[in-house]
């Protein structure tokens, strides 16, 4: 589920992450809690966008070991 275009994402792919930028990733990520999202936006609350919650939060966290590395 993406609120972006395909176009949009296509515009981004040449822009870096700060640190400034993950930290406002990880502060989402950490914070995300479905119950609270759910009346305003009830796709948001399912066990599917969760599962691509836990996915998202899994490429990110590898991203950065790599990047480590």
């Amino acid at each position: 589920m993406s609120y972006m275009s395909e176009e949009s994402i296509k515009e981004q792919n040449n822009i870096e992450l700060n640190i400034k930028d993950l930290e406002v990733i990880f502060d989402v990520l950490n914070v995300y809690d479905p119950n609270d999202i759910w009346g305003v936006y009830p796709e948001m609350g399912t066990d599917e966008f969760m599962e691509e919650v836990n996915t998202t939060w899994k490429k990110v966290l590898d991203i950065l070991k790599q990047n480590k590395e």
